[in-house]
Formats: structure tokens, sequence, C-alpha cells
């Protein structure tokens, strides 16, 4: 696994929507920093580092042996409204020399909404050899069927016929999970051991992991969802191609963005879950919080990125020397791609004015 694999462990979670509580509120609100501390551990060193413009990170406990743990702090000078300007067209926001291709998808998804993706020659190979059980991509059995028998692989235009079958899986995939959320996760059947989606973050979001203990609305509502009633959330899928290590990887990825109650330091929290990825992730679940500074003189945010990742290198001989070349890179990265972001939401940023809410 080449070193800049971990960029993706970070793209998808950071797009998350801020808001900002301003000084001298009427209200009272938890104190920014003990709220960091108590829900994140972060130190008095650690904000001594935020304090100074530089990014904290670091490794956390893994829940499985396929499991990388990321958290990331940045202190942004920025509003809110500038941040979710940015923001609301996630294809600019997401703009990295890693990320090649990227879309959103209507309500309902239709394979238009993917018409500018393309499969890899690599992946096009892998998937005229593939069959269940034994697949070069990461695929349920119905789509490694739909692949044999849909597309004539004698013909010349059989590239193009692969793509515009993945387009199609991917929309009716998602018009399932819109309907019916966990329960229409797809179990991948590429490997003779079958992979389940939703029973992998179902482990991930449990009520004791560490930085989702203090977000169990936002975690109930990934378990509910579609059915979930929290009019506080916004809910949002998009598709991207990007560079993950040797390979480029086609995922989609539901947001879910929630504005926290007035009570709690933070304003938002955002999930981040990867419900399909062609390689490497068994399953990808980010959370980015964003909490104001209500003490500062201007505007000022602290952006928390925690990334739990499973991914399928970890398995084998190799998978201890691995994971020891992975853990520190993604840890890398993650400060690499939170200083660029912070650059560039500094930078855009309009002249501060007095924080309000």
């Amino acid at each position: 696994m080449t070193a800049n694999w971990p960029a993706r462990l970070v793209g998808c979670a950071l797009a998350a929507w801020l808001a900002f509580s301003g000084v001298g509120a009427a209200r009272e609100s938890p104190d920014a920093r003990a709220f960091l501390t108590a829900s994140f551990g972060l130190t008095k060193p650690d904000f001594d580092r935020l304090d100074s413009g530089h990014v904290v990170t670091r490794t956390l406990g893994a829940l499985d042996n396929r499991e990388v743990a990321t958290l990331g702090v940045a202190r942004m000078k920025i509003t809110p409204a500038v941040y979710v300007e940015r923001l609301d067209d996630i294809v600019a926001f997401k703009k990295d020399e890693a990320v090649l291709q990227i879309g959103t998808f209507s309500n309902p998804p239709a394979a238009t909404d993917m018409a500018g993706m393309t499969l890899d020659e690599s992946d096009v190979r892998s998937l005229r050899r593939c069959r269940v059980g034994d697949c070069g991509l990461q695929l349920s059995a119905a789509a490694i069927t739909r692949f044999q028998q849909g597309v004539d692989w004698r013909r010349a235009d059989a590239h193009p016929q692969a793509e515009r079958l993945m387009r199609q899986i991917l929309a009716e995939y998602v018009a399932s999970y819109l309907k019916a959320g966990a329960a229409a996760a797809m179990e991948y059947a590429d490997e003779s051991e079958r992979m389940n989606l939703g029973q992998e973050f179902a482990s991930l979001m449990g009520p004791d992991v560490p930085g989702w203990k203090s977000f169990p609305a936002l975690r109930q509502h990934l378990i509910d969802y579609p059915s979930s009633d929290t009019p506080a959330t916004t809910d949002r899928l998009y598709w991207s191609k990007e560079k993950v290590s040797r390979r480029t990887v086609v995922s989609v990825t539901h947001l879910a963005i929630m504005r926290m109650a007035n009570e709690t330091a933070a304003a938002y929290a955002v999930a981040s879950r990867q419900i399909y990825g062609t390689h490497y992730f068994d399953a990808s679940l980010g959370l980015t919080v964003l909490v104001p500074d209500r003490t500062a003189a201007a505007p000022v945010t602290y952006v928390v990125y925690l990334n739990r990742s499973r991914v399928d290198i970890f398995d084998g001989i190799l998978g201890g020397m691995a994971r020891r070349l992975v853990t520190p890179k993604a840890r890398t990265t993650v400060t690499d791609l939170l200083v660029r972001l912070k650059q560039r939401m500094e930078q855009s940023s309009p002249t501060p004015r007095s924080p309000a809410r």
C-alpha cells in the first residue's frame, strides 16, 4: 500500500456544515475547550498548538484488527456563512488532486447522476473475470451476476457497457438506500466470506464508541434513517472517484448534517458514512464536529474530525507490517489535509464581523 491512500479517510467527512454562537449571547452554553477536553481528550498542549495555528492529530484505539482510527482538530478563523456557502457546492468543496470525479444524486436517483463516472481499464478487466466469491471489485452477488449477463464482453465497446451498468447498479442501490436505509446495505460477495455493510456500521457506531458518545441523536438518526424524525438534520448523498494508493476507488457517501441543541458547545455534528466503495474499505464512518469559540473577539471555530475505517489490507501474513506503515501515514495525511483546508477557508473568508448566532 503506497503512502497516499489515507487521503480518502478525510475527504468525505470534512464535508460539514458550520454554525457560530456569539460572545455575549443571552443564554449560557458549555465552554468550547471544556467540551473538547471531555469529548475528545484534548489537553492544554493541544490547545497551545491550536492557538499557534497548528493542527492536532492522533491515532486512536481500534475496535477491530482491520481498523484505522484517526482524530484531527483545526482552529479556523472563519464565519459559518462562508463555510456553508463553500460547502453548498460539494463538488468544489472537495476539490483536490486526489478527487478525480464527483457528483451528487438527485431524488429519485438516476444513472445520469453519474454520467461523468468512468472505470479504469484495470477495473473493467476485473469485471470481465468477476465471479461470485472471486471478484476484483467489491460488489453484491446480484451485481456480479448482472455484469456476467448484462455486458457482452466479446464486443469492442465492452468498457462503456460496463460503465453504463455500474452507473445503473449504483443508482438503483442509492434508491433502495433512500427508502430502506441500513436494511438496504450491500453485502459484498467478492470473496468467499461475505461482508455485510450494515453489520459493519452497526459495530463502528456502537453507543460506547469514543467520540460518538456525545452525539447520541446523530447516531440514532443514522440507525433509524430514513424513518428518523429529526427536522434539525439534512441528508445528502454523493458519489466520487478518488485516488487511493495504486488504484482509484468509486464510492457513494451519505452525509447527515445535524444542528445541535443550544445547550451544547457544538454547533453542528456531521456523519459521513460510506455506503459503497469499489476497493479497500470494508466500512468507513466519519464524524465532523464544529465547535465555535464564543470567547473569541472574532469568529473562530474548532473543526474536529474523527474517522474510523476498516480496510482489507491488514489481513494475511503481511497485515501487521501494513498496519505499521499505514497508521502513522494516515495521521500525517489528516494533518496535511486539515492544514490545506484551514488555509483555503481562511483565505476565502471575508473580513470577519462580530460573531452572531
